[in-house]
């Protein structure tokens, strides 16, 4: 950013204009820091805000421009060569083409705002064939909108900026991550509008309409969509705690209790416990999981699917939710750990596993019974945990809560999903 400073302070707009040029063509330029900067210097008079954003606009919109020219020329002879390789042949180009065609403008607006995105959506919106009007219209607005917001702050905050530049940036980046989830979210719902509509016409029938068929499975998705809430709401309670820093007492008397429990003669079996955490356990755990799923025969690539759901999300919800707390709390006295993931990966696996057997298990005494032993499982693998690992007792047991929010929330869709193809086989017959 010092280098940026003297060029801008000794050519100006020229700076300007090139630097907005070149991040758009893929060059990594911190220039969401660099426009506030500017707008700095307008605030004080050393530079025009109405030529700034003009000359930071016409750079972006140049390079911009020419991404999406160099995807246009380029990206689709390589897609027509290799692109079957890495599953992204012509059919699956076409496909893509007419979704970002139909949906993909509106994206394309906002995608300046998220580093990263920013660098490629020209290139992808020239692979893909967006018309060049369609593009223009939202690209130049989205590089203008951009452009025009960070000038602004700068101008406005003044010599306040850095003092709030940093939270000014975190809240753009999650407004972004938001609206996109809310925008993907909605052209879900409105691609699938007509089967989303049945089946919830279908679920209402049979659980109000028809209230004594399918007494046990419908209490079964009572009891998984009650433990879903109430992890749901646990989970905003801990994360609630987390950011006021309220586990300092919670902490303290477990690490207390667990030094009392965690004798030393139980180190070794302590450790044989938390080895329940590494991957070769894990993908044991996983076997008996698709050999319960296989070996009774029902439905079983419905629960195959969602078993590769559980580990593929819940993976990257934990990385995610972990990037957006330390991205969020950046600067504050907040555990890194949060949630953990080792804990969180332990009750996902471990937690599938369990919900097949008890999914296929006639005998409610022993789903009682497993239930108690996963309980004593945790408990135990908590103990060796935060005695070997030395891991936080609340970061572990959010690790327990998220991944119990993920588990449920999978299986309540799960059980969803065989209960509306029995309501259609009986509709059937």
């Amino acid at each position: 950013m010092s280098v940026l400073s003297q060029l801008l302070n000794e050519y100006g707009y020229l700076t300007l204009f090139c630097a907005l040029m070149l991040e758009l063509i893929c060059i990594p330029i911190p220039n969401e820091a660099l426009l506030s900067y500017v707008g700095i210097l307008s605030f004080h008079g050393k530079m025009n805000l109405i030529l700034s954003l003009l000359s930071a606009g016409s750079g972006g919109i140049l390079g911009a421009t020419l991404s999406y020219w160099i995807g246009y020329t380029l990206g689709v002879p390589f897609f027509r060569k290799f692109g079957s390789y890495i599953h992204m042949g012509p059919e699956k180009m076409e496909r893509i083409s007419k979704w970002y065609g139909k949906y993909g403008k509106v994206l394309l607006v906002f995608s300046f705002f998220i580093p990263g995105i920013r660098h490629i959506a020209s290139i992808i919106s020239g692979v893909i064939r967006l018309p060049f009007r369609s593009f223009c219209l939202f690209a130049y607005s989205g590089v203008f909108l951009w452009t025009g917001t960070f000038l602004s702050l700068g101008y406005v905050l003044g010599p306040q900026w850095d003092k709030y530049q940093g939270e000014i940036q975190k809240w753009l980046v999650l407004a972004s991550i938001f609206f996109g989830i809310v925008l993907l979210c909605s052209l879900v719902i409105k691609a699938n509008r007509r089967y989303i509509k049945e089946s919830l016409f279908l679920l209402f029938q049979a659980t109000f309409k028809r209230y004594r068929s399918f007494l046990k499975i419908k209490l079964f998705i009572f009891l998984i969509l009650a433990a879903f809430i109430s992890f749901i709401t646990l989970m905003v309670g801990m994360i609630q705690n987390f950011i006021s820093n309220e586990f300092t007492p919670f902490d303290k008397i477990s690490r207390a209790v667990i030094s009392f429990v965690a004798d030393s003669r139980l180190w070794s079996t302590m450790q044989h416990i938390s080895a329940l955490s590494s991957w070769t356990v894990l993908s044991i755990i996983l076997i008996f999981t698709i050999g319960t799923i296989l070996v009774n025969n029902r439905d079983k690539w419905l629960e195959l699917l969602f078993l590769g759901l559980t580990l593929t999300g819940g993976f990257l919800f934990s990385n995610g939710v972990r990037w957006l707390f330390r991205f969020m709390l950046t600067g504050s006295y907040t555990s890194a750990d949060f949630p953990n993931e080792r804990s969180m990966m332990v009750l996902i696996i471990i937690g599938y596993f369990l919900m097949m057997l008890v999914r296929h298990q006639k005998n409610y005494l022993i789903s009682m019974i497993e239930l108690v032993v996963l309980l004593f499982i945790l408990l135990a693998y908590s103990v060796s945990a935060v005695s070997i690992f030395r891991i936080t007792p609340s970061d572990l047991l959010a690790g327990y809560v998220f991944g119990a929010v993920w588990v449920s929330g999978l299986m309540l869709t799960l059980e969803l999903f065989r209960f509306l193809s029995l309501i259609k086989k009986g509709l059937n017959h």
